[in-house]
């Protein structure tokens, strides 16, 4: 049983409007993942990023293709709708690709971050190009309430961190659990360096940032993969109304031109005026 025109537009135009809201989730996260990525990359590695400006990207052309599919449907235009379908596969491969890359880096995340932190925690404390380091590694240690890539005790161990030669007994102001100025100061115990200093992030941080980072790629790849389903469901369905669409336009079309024909062939005085 063939489902009516009607019912059928307003199916479509439901799941068009969904791939709208859709393109709008991907380009909200990738963004909000993409700024998140810049403040941590340089502690962990830059690897994400890139990934991140991906998701954007996709987000916003979902955007432009599923307001062309909503004009598409409003107006019964099969060639609308043609360039939404056309688009649409272009971006459900394009998201394909970016959900295999993201799920081959989850797998291998653990191999990035280890290497980037621990060349990033050699550079932390110094100024210059290398300050970005240090910002970098503040914010993770402030917002994820750790300290160090493997603890605090990385900041006591000679070749862990530069900052071990020239401020040993100290400790970053961002392992404070109460964060102020110079709160990190001699905080460490010089004589029994393995007692453990108060009211700071004792936690390393390359556990927290790795659960962290798979736990955000797990939902967007996962969520990827659901909203996939849906663009799918609505390039099949629409499929089917354009090709309703059309073979309307080619009844509207061959009328006129029988009535061209016919009215042709009437004797001048009958023909109707123009």
């Amino acid at each position: 049983m063939e489902i009516p025109e009607g019912t059928l537009s307003k199916i479509a135009y439901l799941l068009i409007f969904l791939v709208w809201l859709i393109g709008a989730a991907l380009t909200g996260v990738g963004a909000y993942l993409y700024l998140e990525t810049v403040e941590i990359g340089e502690c962990i590695n830059d690897e994400l990023a890139p990934l991140m400006i991906v998701l954007v990207a996709i987000g916003g052309v979902l955007l432009i293709t599923a307001f062309l599919g909503l004009c598409g449907v409003c107006k019964k235009k099969s060639v609308l709708l043609s360039g939404f379908l056309a688009a649409s596969i272009i971006v459900l491969l394009a998201q394909f690709a970016a959900v295999v890359i993201m799920f081959i880096f989850e797998s291998s995340v653990h191999y990035y971050m280890r290497d980037g932190m621990s060349h990033s925690l050699l550079f932390y404390g110094k100024g210059g190009d290398n300050a970005k380091f240090t910002d970098s590694w503040d914010y993770v240690q402030e917002n994820h309430k750790c300290c160090g890539q493997y603890g605090w005790a990385d900041y006591t161990t000679p070749n862990a961190s530069n900052w071990f030669s020239t401020k040993f007994g100290h400790l970053p102001d961002s392992c404070c659990k109460t964060k102020k100025e110079k709160c990190g100061e001699n905080v460490v115990d010089k004589k029994d360096q393995k007692k453990a200093p108060k009211d700071m992030y004792l936690e390393g941080c390359y556990d927290i940032v790795e659960d962290y980072v798979k736990q955000w790629m797990t939902i967007a790849g996962s969520g990827a993969l659901v909203f996939m389903f849906i663009q799918v469901m609505s390039v099949f369905l629409n499929i089917s109304l354009q090709r309703r669409y059309r073979e309307h336009e080619d009844y509207q079309l061959q009328s006129k031109k029988v009535k061209q024909v016919k009215d042709a062939q009437l004797p001048e005085n009958q023909k109707p005026a123009v």
